[in-house]
């Protein structure tokens, strides 16, 4: 064994070239069989499309060549190769609960709340482990690994990698020329299989925001915005109705999954209101996954096209720029604006990129109490009823009220078998899928079939109250069940339904298919509102020959342009967003024996009491409106306050601070506290004799 390594070491120091070619093949089929979760489908894919496959592993090759550098070969061959190898296995991983591969957003998406829900204690110590290791490997190499002995010719190594990235650069442009390649990722799931995994993932690391049209300039931009139809002003004394929009969670009605058969109708609400009000099909931006793109769609009309491949403008510009969105419209309007969402409330950052679009408030997973969750943690939609009836109810200053929802509990990954102790009442009856796939759709059909009950609770509860109200109810993607074409009857695996309820006699429309970046402005043109370029855009241009061409002028002026197309260059301004939508408030601090109360309003799970600035993870929440900490060492001066927490270092938002004074001496303990609270008479009793 030694002597073979010693030979491995002569020929990667003499040699390192060639090594690199013979480890960027290997490496590429090994990441390609991974990611098609086949060897049998990575050797299709070196025999039907040669070019494309040793073109993915010139990329991997140009990357390893940059171990030319180092005298320690072995040590940079190994630095350049695991991160391809690493990010081939997370792609595996990531393809076993979404459709959707890995792009280098990911990176910046992944949250830690992520991976305590798909990974189990036991993964998750593994994860952690193999890390370490892996860590341990490179630093162990850098240290004692083989060097190159004698002297290094740098110049010809430092030839050789600028060769090959002129070889890749080549090779690229050729491959777009003659469309072996493209940069547009309209189908991205497709693009990892034609294009390779090598190209595309790199596409998402250095392909990114819009590119500049050509001849952009003031009069162009006006020349579109010119030719739009006056805005019109609403009629004096005209009743505006609530809108609230709900983006369904991965929602397919079950019925359109060709050859299954149901122990009952899974969704009869949904099958009603596509039978008595206007609905249609949208055509969305991704599969299986990408929920925050088909959000940016409707909410802005903008179209994901234009943008580089795999990326997600809520993690790019939007952290940046406020711009056009149905919010702002509304707001125009005297609308109040506000977001809920059942899941953490920076995934996807969008408690950054939310007062961007206009929202006066947002009432993530972190502010709501009464969680139930399912079999996978994600929070029931049921409990956004409520919240959305609150967002409504508290807002007293504006007439007419913008709510915008998304939901989460038909999110993947769904089972492969039968779980235990979980029981599902709606079965498959008839189907011809595999035992796998079967187990899969009865629990996905169960979590939708849920999610149907709570859109009627919902129509109930909004029937009852009587205001004015629309309901827009859309799918955000088809679930991650491995779906082709021919398994759904909408004809293609990137549409979903949509449909509009409510109670002001709007006419029954005919049934329709748009791109989802029109379906806001549909909705407000069958209410008579035309207020932003972009929406008057989309309601009178989409059957323009330029209109793509025109559309994606509008974005690159509302988010990387002068914004000729507004009034004023700063015509949107971030709004001043609260998070929650009932303020969270700290009221007064007791301190009992060894233990903290803090008191106020709208505590849950996720308030945790802050010392100083210090987060103490082992805050316990006894009612909404008192929080405790057990052991807590508290001295009078020290600045108390609760804030809601998604993790130990992101924090949403803080309550007021209050100081602590301490406790006056030979004052007793209270029993009950203010708001109700009742201390534990142990407690109590220790405080009693502390004080004496």
């Amino acid at each position: 064994m030694k002597k073979f390594f010693s030979g491995l070491y002569g020929f990667i120091e003499k040699h390192s070239i060639i090594f690199c070619i013979f480890l960027g093949i290997v490496e590429n089929f090994v990441i390609e069989a991974l990611g098609r979760r086949s060897v049998a489908q990575a050797f299709e894919h070196l025999v039907t499309s040669p070019t494309v496959f040793f073109y993915n592993a010139l990329i991997i090759i140009f990357t390893l060549s940059l171990c030319l550098l180092f005298r320690r070969r072995v040590f940079g061959i190994v630095l350049f190769s695991l991160p391809w190898l690493v990010c081939g296995l997370i792609n595996n991983a990531v393809l076993s609960y979404r459709v959707t591969p890995l792009g280098a957003v990911d990176f910046q998406v992944v949250k830690l709340s992520l991976i305590l829900v798909y990974l189990t204690k036991a993964q998750r110590i593994m994860l952690y482990v193999a890390a370490g290791l892996l860590v341990l490997l490179v630093a162990v190499l850098w240290i004692v690994g083989p060097k190159i002995s004698g002297r290094m010719n740098f110049g010809r190594n430092v030839a050789t990698i600028v060769g090959l990235l002129a070889a890749v650069l080549v090779a690229t442009n050729i491959g777009l020329n003659y469309h072996t390649l493209s940069n547009r990722f309209g189908d991205i799931v497709g693009a990892y299989k034609n294009y390779g995994f090598a190209y595309c993932f790199s596409s998402s690391v250095l392909d990114t925001g819009i590119d500049k049209p050509s001849g952009y300039s003031e009069e162009k931009v006006r020349a579109v915005t010119d030719a739009l139809p006056p805005v019109t002003a609403p009629e004096e004394g005209a009743v505006q109705p609530n809108i609230i929009m709900v983006q369904l969670e991965s929602f397919l009605d079950p019925n359109l999954i060709n050859g299954a058969v149901y122990s009952e109708n899974p969704v009869p609400v949904f099958t009603w209101l596509k039978d008595s009000f206007t609905s249609g099909e949208l055509h969305m931006p991704s599969y299986g996954g990408g929920t925050a793109n088909s959000e940016f769609e409707v909410l802005t009309g903008m179209s994901m096209e234009p943008f580089g491949s795999g990326e997600y403008p809520y993690k790019t510009i939007m952290l940046e720029v406020p711009c056009e969105s149905i919010a702002f419209n509304l707001k125009e309007r005297g609308y109040g604006c506000h977001a809920i969402h059942d899941h953490t409330g920076n995934f996807y950052d969008r408690d950054k990129v939310y007062p961007h679009l206009g929202f006066d408030s947002f009432q993530p997973i972190e502010y709501m109490d009464n969680i139930e969750r399912t079999a996978f943690n994600w929070c029931k939609d049921k409990i956004l009823t409520g919240e959305i009836l609150k967002a409504i109810d508290t807002d007293t200053e504006h007439q007419s009220k913008f709510v915008w929802a998304v939901s989460v509990q038909g999110h993947g990954k769904y089972p492969e078998e039968p779980l235990e102790d979980v029981e599902l009442p709606i079965h498959m009856e008839r189907g011809v899928f595999t035992d796998e796939r079967t187990s899969m759709i009865e629990y996905y059909t169960n979590m939708v079939s849920e999610m149907d009950a709570f859109v009627g609770d919902l129509i109930s509860k909004l029937e009852e109250r009587g205001e004015p109200t629309v309901l827009v109810l859309y799918g955000d993607h088809l679930p991650s069940l491995e779906f082709t074409d021919e398994e759904v009857a909408l004809g293609d695996v990137y549409t979903t339904e949509y449909v509009i309820w409510d109670n002001i006699g709007l006419e029954k429309q005919p049934r329709l298919r748009m791109e989802s970046n029109m379906l806001s402005s549909y909705v407000c043109g069958l209410l008579g509102i035309n207020n932003g370029a972009i929406n008057r855009f989309n309601q009178t241009c989409a059957s323009d020959p330029d209109y793509e061409e025109k559309l994606e002028l509008l974005m690159y002026d509302a988010l990387y342009g002068q914004h000729y197309g507004w009034p004023t260059p700063d015509y949107y301004k971030p709004s001043d967003m609260r998070m929650g939508t009932v303020p969270v408030t700290l009221d007064y601090v007791t301190v009992v024996g060894d233990n903290l109360y803090v008191n106020g309003n709208g505590f849950t799970e996720k308030s945790k009491i802050f010392i100083n600035g210090d987060q103490k993870k082992k805050t316990q929440r006894l009612s909404p409106t008192c929080v405790m900490l057990s052991g807590a060492e508290v001295e009078p001066g020290d600045v108390i306050c609760v804030g809601q927490a998604s993790s130990r270092r992101e924090v949403l938002g803080y309550t007021n601070e209050m100081v602590y004074n301490g406790t006056p001496e030979g004052e007793a303990a209270p029993q009950v506290l203010p708001d109700g609270t009742e201390i534990p008479a142990e407690e109590t009793a220790e405080a009693e004799e502390s004080t004496q």
